[in-house]
């Protein structure tokens, strides 16, 4: 899926949620590379480009997902980076996990030098790992994946 109007409220993840209240929710999006001049790393944690997706912890965030997540990085040899987020991540990851009954979501960013300016860079090497990260995620998922806390 994709969503709209995530920059002014997270609109369009919001309505997919509640439309089509899924099981699991993989949200990608962006982060800061916090080498970018004017991006504070004691706020926005130690993330760069190249070095792989950056995983959020965080209330948002399932913790047994994103431990499954984890895991599969390691099996699939994929570099990880990783960042806490505070009250919310800013991201569609907030509405599926709070959307009906909750969604476990789990929050993957690729990291982004120069957000929000004409010459945003992404470095390849960290999509390609996305994607890869997104797919065998999926393929770990079943119908037995059990994500309950209890």
């Amino acid at each position: 899926m994709n969503a709209v109007q995530e920059e002014i409220g997270l609109r369009g993840a919001e309505m997919i949620a509640r439309r089509i209240k899924p099981n699991v929710a993989i949200i990608t999006d962006v982060t800061h590379d916090t080498t970018t001049p004017m991006i504070n790393k004691m706020i926005e944690g130690d993330c760069s480009c190249g070095k792989g997706p950056s995983l959020a912890y965080g209330p948002a965030v399932h913790n047994k997902l994103l431990n499954l997540v984890v895991e599969v990085a390691e099996k699939s040899a994929i570099p990880l980076q990783f960042r806490t987020v505070s009250r919310s991540t800013g991201t569609d990851t907030d509405s599926f996990a709070y959307a009906n009954d909750g969604c476990p979501s789990v929050l993957i960013s690729i990291p982004l030098r120069y957000m929000h300016t004409t010459v945003e860079m992404l470095h390849k090497n960290d999509i390609e790992s996305t994607i890869r990260l997104m797919y065998d995620t999926l393929l770990e998922l079943t119908p037995d994946t059990n994500l309950n806390y209890l």
